[in-house]
C-alpha cells in the first residue's frame, strides 16, 4: 500500500518542505503558531492548571510567550516542553509535539490565555491546517 501525505496552508514553500530538517539542532528553523486555552483545558478540580498537548512531529527545542491572558494577570506560570505523547501506548500511539502546562491564579477563574509557540523543524501551521490523505492500493 502506497499512503500519500500532502500538507496544505503551512507557509513553507514546497523546496523547503522536501529539504530534511535536524530536530535535534537547537539553530534549526523554528515555525510559530498559537493557541488558546480556556475552561475546557483545565484539568484538575481545583481549575488551576490547563494543559494540552500540540502534534507537531518534530521535539525540536521549544520557545513560548503569552500572547494575552483573559484575566489579565491571571498566568502564575507557563511551560512548553517537546515530548513524544504514548497516551494510547497499547495501540502503538507515539505523538511527538508540545506538551503545555499553564497555571493560574486561583482567584482568576475562569482564564483565557493565547500563546505563541515557536518549535524547531515542526510544521506548525499559520492558522487552521489542510490535511489531506490520499491512500493508493496497487
Amino acid at each position: 500500500m502506497l499512503v500519500a501525505v500532502l500538507t496544505v496552508g503551512f507557509g513553507i514553500p514546497l523546496a523547503s518542505a522536501a529539504a530534511p530538517c535536524d530536530e535535534y539542532d537547537p539553530g534549526g528553523p523554528l515555525r510559530t503558531t498559537e493557541i488558546t486555552l480556556d475552561g475546557a483545558d483545565y484539568t484538575d478540580s481545583e481549575r488551576d492548571q490547563m494543559r494540552s498537548f500540540v502534534e507537531t512531529d518534530s521535539i525540536g527545542r521549544v520557545e513560548v510567550a503569552i500572547v494575552s491572558a483573559n484575566p489579565r494577570d491571571s498566568v502564575l506560570s507557563v511551560s512548553a516542553l517537546p515530548e513524544v505523547s504514548r497516551i494510547s501506548a497499547f495501540f502503538g500511539e507515539e505523538l511527538k509535539g508540545i506538551a503545555l502546562n499553564v497555571w493560574v491564579r486561583p482567584t482568576n477563574r475562569p482564564a483565557r490565555v493565547t500563546l505563541q509557540l515557536r518549535q524547531v523543524c515542526a510544521p506548525l501551521p499559520q492558522h487552521v491546517p489542510l490535511l489531506l490523505i490520499c491512500c493508493v492500493r496497487r
